[in-house]
């Protein structure tokens, strides 16, 4: 991200570090800058748009021609009666973006010369002096009305949300379910002798995410019980999924299934199935540490972003 950051920020761009996104004030119109990780797209949108109809209409066609010349590179352009925005794909998922910033700034300038647009609100579309807000996570051209209205909505959900009490043990619930789930997900990719590391990272998303949806409200010392609960029934599954292991392994000498699992303390004392464990199973651990780090950081991120209204140009 940093050098997405460096690349914006050359080219005249304002850079929000929480939301990722740039922003910047071009002749009146406000643009911003969106990149997607997921799909490792990059939005470009400015809020302007003419004041005929015949010249929208021109537009759309000139927006077209210009996303089919460059088809290998841009996924989309459209103008939506507010904005004209165009939609980069690029792989990499650092590339140098200049040129393409270039090229959207320099297109977009051309349509409002040539089609006769106007800054507009992005929420609204009425024509006037909009200004770049950043809203929770996201960057958008607000005008004064949209602002206060946008303003007020923020403040009745900071109202609503700190009536709203953390219900502890239905938070536990959900922890215990979730990290059921992860702990049921390690034991099914062991059994398909899957690498099963990834099912320890998803064992402590799940009893995160547990824990928000029925205690309704996380909080700081529900993320620890949510990871604690997640983690000892990561360990259960590992528990039982060794165990089916050495049933498998033994069932043909008369062994029962109990008695398979009365056996794991001895396996354990076995210096090469030890080994066997920690190569199945260390990766396991690496992974839920990282799952609730990405935890964590979702915790301080929501709480940064919340209700989150500034000015930014």
């Amino acid at each position: 991200m940093a050098s997405y950051q460096k690349q914006l920020e050359s080219i005249g761009f304002g850079y929000d570090t929480l939301t990722a996104n740039g922003y910047n004030k071009i002749n009146g119109v406000c643009f911003t800058v969106d990149l997607e990780p997921s799909t490792k797209n990059y939005i470009v949108s400015a809020a302007c748009r003419p004041v005929d109809e015949n010249a929208a209409a021109y537009m759309r066609e000139a927006i077209q021609q210009f996303a089919s010349e460059r088809k290998k590179i841009i996924k989309n352009a459209v103008f939506d009666g507010k904005q004209i925005i165009i939609v980069w794909y690029i792989a990499d998922i650092t590339p140098d973006i200049t040129k393409c910033m270039n090229d959207s700034v320099s297109f977009i300038n051309y349509c409002i010369s040539q089609f006769g647009c106007v800054p507009c609100c992005s929420s609204c579309g009425n024509e006037g002096n909009a200004n770049i807000y950043v809203i929770e996570n996201n960057i958008a051209a607000l005008c004064e009305n949209c602002f206060y209205n946008t303003q007020s909505q923020l403040a009745g959900n900071m109202y609503r949300e700190n009536q709203v009490i953390t219900n502890y043990p239905l938070g536990v619930l959900g922890a215990v379910l979730g990290g059921l789930g992860g702990a049921v997900l390690w034991i099914i990719t062991s059994l398909l002798g899957k690498i099963s590391m990834i099912a320890g990272a998803f064992a402590g998303i799940f009893g995160y995410f547990g824990f928000k949806k029925l205690g309704k409200k996380m909080t700081l010392s529900g993320m620890i019980i949510s990871l604690c609960v997640s983690f000892v029934f990561l360990l259960a599954g590992m528990y039982f999924a060794m165990g089916v292991d050495i049933f498998n392994a033994v069932k043909e000498y008369g062994f029962t299934f109990s008695e398979a699992f009365e056996l794991i303390p001895v396996y354990l004392t076995d210096p090469d199935a030890t080994g066997e464990i920690i190569y199945n199973h260390f990766a396991g651990f690496i992974t839920f540490i990282l799952g609730a780090v990405c935890c964590v950081f979702q915790y301080n991120n929501d709480k940064k972003v919340k209700n989150r209204m500034i000015k930014l140009m």
